[in-house]
């Protein structure tokens, strides 16, 4: 068990690594992805007010406005042309519709901004290395610088006309509906911006900027702007070491039943090995260890069925030779006393019928042992029942006697698929055995569906008892009374009918025949689908 245990687990490691890598590389990307969508997101806004500032300079004058806005945020705002940017194709669509496109050069720690001024060729451009309280609070003058180009009543408006630039909320609130410290409302009234951190202990963590609106006793609010929030490491590992033990437990729970029932075939296996002919695999279920289990107890069954036959043809084979040796070597006896040569010429001519009939047994039960080494390779092809059965009547029309045989096929064009050398063989063994027994008429009967044909052999002989009717296919069974021996044969005729009909997947009985005699009704389908049928047991 540990070994199919340990290869089992392994390969789910491996796989849980492998998935495990590539999960932490994407993990990484998406966390890149929404590092710079989020710092783009918190820097569109302010620098949509740097742009609108420079647009409402001329030309000449926005230098001056560049001077403004490094002191503000303490770092070199300037604007400058493509040609000295060096702009690729994505950072060109992106600042053409009006994002903020950012180039991070994580080993020196600085991040360069790039806005375009709306309609113009020309770009506001500055270099961060960290984000501070500063640039907070000049966000909030630049917000404040806005709403002075407005009348009082008009700022609502104006804000939220300015929202659709901003990643994060911006409202007018009274500032009794704010709660701060006492030093917080000390220097707002002093009129600095102040930035509050709301709950700084939880993993959702945000801040807010406050700014006093002139002597309205409004603030303008600028958030909450969460931090971001990067998917943890820590958490990915922990999962990792929790899915390992999870398919850990789950490959244990599989492999324990899977190797219990393997140890079963296993003592199977091995006590047949042993010479128990008997042994059987007592697993259920339809998977593959339940299918090799299946097929291992089909096969014991079949070798117990091929040692059974071949003990009975052994024992059936000493009793059927002794008689015709018996009797050639008492003709052998007689021939020596003989002197004329008339009754000399007769008993050879008997010693030969002798050696003939020795020679038709040893050919049946070739016959026998041949088909029953197993299913052959029969090659399944469409047969008109019709056309057969009439070739086969013309060819028995020698040896039919005073017996008349007949054909009734109402379907001329009924198929069904078969090798036709042995369906041919099958009829003519059920139909040579009715001549032996006929009184004078012998039909075969051909009818069908789409599933199915049905052939009858009748005759007007004297039937088969019921109570017998199942003993007919054994090897070299013969019956005494209604089929005497003076008949003829070896009783292996229908044996080999059996089995043939049992590899087309067929069925073969005997009932009473509407003509008083014996009906031998072959049920075939009529497609065999590309599958051998093994032989049944007896």
């Amino acid at each position: 068990m540990n070994s199919i245990f340990l290869r089992l687990y392994g390969g789910l490691l491996l796989a849980l690594c492998f998935i495990g890598a590539i999960t932490y590389a994407a993990v990484q990307l998406v966390n890149s992805y929404r590092s710079d969508i989020y710092r783009e997101e918190m820097a569109r806004g302010t620098f949509y007010l740097m742009a609108e500032g420079y647009q409402r300079y001329e030309p000449g004058e926005r230098d001056r406005w560049s001077q403004v806005l490094s002191k503000l945020f303490n770092a070199d705002i300037q604007l400058q042309s493509a040609a000295e940017l060096d702009l690729g194709y994505r950072e060109t669509l992106h600042l053409e519709d009006g994002l903020v496109v950012m180039r991070l050069n994580e080993q020196k720690g600085y991040a360069d901004i790039l806005f375009q001024l709306p309609g113009e060729p020309e770009y506001i451009t500055t270099r961060m290395t960290k984000v501070s309280e500063q640039q907070a609070r000049a966000t909030a003058v630049l917000v404040l610088n806005h709403l002075s180009l407005f009348p009082e009543d008009e700022w609502e408006l104006a804000l939220g006309r300015l929202q659709q630039h901003f990643g994060y909320p911006l409202s007018l609130v009274s500032r009794d509906h704010v709660p701060l410290d006492p030093e917080q409302e000390q220097r707002l009234n002093r009129r600095e911006v102040v930035i509050g951190l709301d709950d700084s202990t939880r993993s959702d963590s945000s801040i807010r900027i406050y700014a006093p609106v002139a002597d309205t006793g409004k603030l303008l609010v600028i958030g909450p702007l969460s931090l971001f929030d990067q998917f943890p490491i820590e958490l990915l590992l922990v999962a990792g070491i929790l899915s390992l033990l999870a398919v850990a437990l789950a490959t244990y729970l599989q492999v324990s039943p899977l190797q219990r029932r393997l140890k079963q075939l296993d003592q199977a296996v091995s006590q047949l090995g042993s010479g128990d002919l008997g042994a059987y695999a007592n697993i259920e279920g339809n998977d593959a260890i339940g299918q090799v289990a299946a097929t291992f107890n089909g096969m014991t069954a079949h070798i117990r069925r091929l040692i059974e036959s071949q003990r009975e043809m052994t024992r059936a084979v000493s009793h059927e030779l002794r008689t015709p040796v018996a009797r050639l070597r008492f003709g052998l006896e007689m021939l020596a006393d003989i002197e004329s040569a008339e009754l000399r010429r007769e008993k050879l001519n008997a010693l030969d019928h002798d050696i003939e009939q020795l020679d038709q047994l040893i050919d049946e039960i070739l016959t026998y042992a041949r088909l029953e080494q197993g299913t052959p390779n029969i090659e399944f092809k469409p047969v008109l029942l019709g056309e057969l059965c009439e070739q086969l009547r013309e060819e028995l029309e020698t040896i039919r006697g005073d017996t008349v045989i007949t054909v009734d096929c109402d379907q001329p064009t009924l198929e069904v698929e078969a090798e036709e050398r042995y369906l041919h063989r099958v009829l003519q063994n059920l139909v040579t055995n009715a001549l032996r027994y006929a009184g004078s008429q012998i039909v075969m009967v051909v009818d069908g569906d789409e599933d199915q044909v049905i052939i009858h052999v009748d005759d007007n002989g004297p039937g088969i008892p019921e109570h017998e009717r199942e003993r007919v296919f054994k090897p070299f069974a013969r019956l005494d009374k209604s089929r005497h021996r003076a008949s003829g044969g070896y009783g292996l005729g229908l044996s080999i009918v059996k089995r043939i009909v049992d590899w087309h997947g067929g069925d073969i009985r005997v009932d009473e025949s509407p003509m008083g005699g014996a009906r031998f009704t072959i049920i075939l389908p009529r497609s065999q689908q590309g599958q051998h049928v093994l032989g049944r047991v007896n």
